[in-house]
């Protein structure tokens, strides 16, 4: 037993206890150091109850992508305890997260709708309240709106829901949004878009562009249809398109960095590898398909972006979600990239189950963040206390080189 025991430990990832990409060095056992001009944070924030990513980019503009939030009950599956507590509803989490973080506080400015189901979205519970006109219910995207306005929203159909968006399981809940979407940009000046594939210009830096000339998002990808470089295809023309299938995709690049995020667009879809075909060169990061799901994070998806960090915003307690074979195939594949695995949740009843499984993981419990220093040459990762407001550091690891871009590799335009 004691031999087994000494087996493990070994496998477990070494923490680091400082570790510096841009502004101050974070220190294990000390809030993380605030954003600085010129960085790109990437935060997974992690409430246990649903997506939820929010960005700083290198000159102060903000962007969120997701705010799910559903059910401290699930009906379906068992889920990890509410976090930081079963009292704070998570898009309150999100809000205190965001402001504790953001540089200019009076408002965000962009927001991103990845597709519309409960955990990207927001689920209705009769205990939600409602908006101060009583026109929808404030839950995830449309509660996260009521705590701390954003100026810009992307989704996957605005204005044409009556023919893209009736593939949402809840159609109760996409009513409550597109609700929320009329009355906020008739009466509260909330600018609307869908995502725009293959353009790189839909996300401008708001406050000094002129100083990051090598900062862009590109959409990638939305309701299964994929920029290839020179043209939008469609890859569901028979007309099977499901909602994970229909999410948005965008890649964000910043000097040598690169970092792609798509929604439930995984390999349960039939976008996942023209995606990566699409971005045609490794990355540096990119979040999970579809929380890691079975069928997800394919070998040629994989043989493509060649990530060296994956990050999964999961919250089932389920063997499949994260995807226990998934993981152990990434671990053990001969493709390049160091493929460091970060989880927001994992039950202790699975890990326990099989501890030698995710020692190989890089991290699990807590917030995830990804902070990529001025210029985009290098990055730390970052595990972040979710259990309170302080923000302490868990786990930091880095500095992280970035690959350098092929010179013959043209970034989207």
């Amino acid at each position: 037993m004691k031999k087994a025991r000494i087996f493990i430990l070994l496998l477990l990832p070494a923490v680091v206890l400082t570790a510096g990409c841009g502004g101050g060095k974070a220190r294990v056992g000390k809030p993380l150091p605030a954003w600085s001009e010129g960085c790109l944070d990437i935060h997974a924030v992690n409430t246990a109850r649903g997506e939820c990513t929010f960005l700083i980019l290198p000159d102060g503009t903000t962007l969120t992508v997701d705010a799910g939030e559903f059910s401290s009950e699930p009906k379906k599956y068992r889920s990890m305890p509410q976090k930081p507590d079963s009292l704070t509803r998570p898009t309150r989490t999100y809000a205190r997260y965001m402001r504790h973080f953001m540089p200019y506080k009076d408002s965000l400015d962009y927001f991103l709708l990845t597709h519309f189901h409960m955990d990207h979205l927001g689920q209705l519970e009769p205990e939600y309240g409602r908006s101060a006109g009583g026109d929808y219910v404030l839950s995830g995207v449309t509660a996260l709106y009521d705590e701390l306005p954003f100026r810009e929203i992307v989704d996957r159909a605005y204005p044409a829901y009556d023919s893209l968006a009736c593939l949402a399981m809840s159609t109760a809940s996409l009513a409550n949004y597109r609700r929320f979407i009329g009355r906020a940009t008739e009466h509260n000046g909330l600018k609307a878009a869908m995502l725009r594939l293959g353009d790189s210009g839909q996300f401008p830096l708001r406050r000094r562009p002129e100083r990051y000339p090598d900062f862009r998002i590109t959409g990638i990808c939305s309701n299964g249809c994929v920029w290839d470089g020179e043209k939008v295809v469609d890859h569901y023309g028979d007309g099977t398109l499901r909602e994970n299938g229909a999410s948005c995709g965008i890649l964000l690049s910043y000097g040598d960095f690169d970092y792609f995020t798509a929604g439930d667009a995984g390999g349960n879809t039939r976008v996942e590898y023209p995606c990566a075909r699409s971005i045609g060169r490794p990355v540096e990061a990119m979040k999970s398909h579809h929380h890691l799901s079975p069928h997800t994070m394919q070998d040629d998806m994989l043989a493509v972006l060649q990530p060296d960090v994956i990050v999964t915003q999961s919250f089932y307690i389920r063997d499949i979600q994260p995807d226990q074979g998934i993981i152990r195939r990434i671990s053990e594949s001969k493709i390049p990239g160091a493929k460091r695995m970060y989880f927001t949740n994992i039950d202790r009843s699975l890990t326990d189950a099989d501890p030698q499984l995710y020692a190989r993981s890089a991290g699990i419990g807590g917030h995830i963040v990804i902070r990529v220093s001025p210029g985009g040459k290098e990055y730390c990762v970052y595990m972040l206390d979710d259990s309170d407001t302080t923000y302490t550091v868990k786990q930091a690891d880095g500095p992280f080189r970035c690959k350098p871009q092929p010179q013959n590799t043209e970034k989207h335009e």
